[in-house]
């Protein structure tokens, strides 16, 4: 992973933990979408990229 790679993943992980602090999943698909990108077949990134679609569906679930 290139450094400009491992920044933008820095900056989406970011944004997700503070939306979710917000319980505002509101235009997260774009942040989720590049996470599910940037993973690639990258066992361990995929499996990151479910548990933040899981939480943010439980937010949607809940509002």
């Amino acid at each position: 992973m290139s450094y400009g790679e491992a920044k933008e993943l820095a900056q989406l992980r970011q944004l997700l933990r503070d939306r979710l602090a917000a319980h505002d999943a509101r235009g997260m698909a774009p942040a989720l979408e590049r996470l599910r990108q940037v993973a690639g077949g990258d066992h361990e990134l995929r499996a990151e990229y479910e548990r933040w679609t899981f939480r943010f569906d439980l937010l949607r679930v809940a509002a």
